[in-house]
């Protein structure tokens, strides 16, 4: 019967010389790739693939960067619209028998509140409503950007009665949604906001 120990013993000295061995060639190596140019080789397998799949997903990174920047300026041109108009119906509200001409004086309070949209394409519709209740039949509107009034007495200043309303609809017709060349609104883009205020 075999010593198990000497069986035991063999084995540990088998183990010792792979590893001598092992250490042996991995400093062979070093010696023939100085300067951790070894290290380089190995790892210069999963540089290349990184360079591969960064190639890969980079027309669908920049397609979705572009698209979130695109949308994110209409987005800016809808909320500046709603600033504008609502400034101006905050205006008119409080300028009853004040201005001559409260057309101009609604674009004045929208183009102050949007000022990053361009004033030349902005379009306006006020309506004033000196009755209470606001019916449609009694409202006067001028689709323009100025109703002057010779007089607080008379039409449109006339119209703006305590208790009575006033509308400011305002229409951007600027706005852009072209993505890579192709246009995402072929009919025309336009953002329409309108508010309308009970006069102090």
């Amino acid at each position: 019967m075999k010593n198990p120990n000497g069986l035991r013993g063999q084995a540990m000295v088998i183990m010792r010389g792979l590893k001598r061995a092992a250490v042996s060639k991995s400093e062979h190596a070093e010696a023939r790739f100085p300067g951790g140019r070894l290290r380089a080789l190995r790892h210069s397998g999963e540089e290349g693939q990184s360079a591969v799949e960064f190639a890969l997903m980079l027309p669908m990174m920049m397609v979705i960067i572009t698209g979130i920047l695109i949308f994110g300026i209409y987005e800016m041109q809808i909320l500046a619209l709603v600033e504008g108009v609502s400034n101006a119906g905050r205006v008119l509200a409080v300028s009853g028998g004040q201005v001559l001409d409260p057309c101009a004086t609604g674009v004045t309070a929208v183009t102050g509140a949007a000022a990053v949209l361009n004033s030349a394409n902005l379009t306006y519709i006020f309506t004033f409503n000196p009755v209470a209740g606001n019916l449609p039949a009694n409202n006067h509107s001028y689709p323009q950007a100025s109703c002057l009034s010779s007089n607080i007495t008379s039409p449109p200043s006339s119209y703006m009665m305590t208790g009575g309303t006033v509308t400011v609809q305002a229409t951007f017709n600027a706005c852009s949604l072209q993505f890579y060349g192709n246009n995402l609104a072929p009919g025309g883009c336009s953002i329409t906001q309108s508010i309308t205020e009970v006069v102090q």
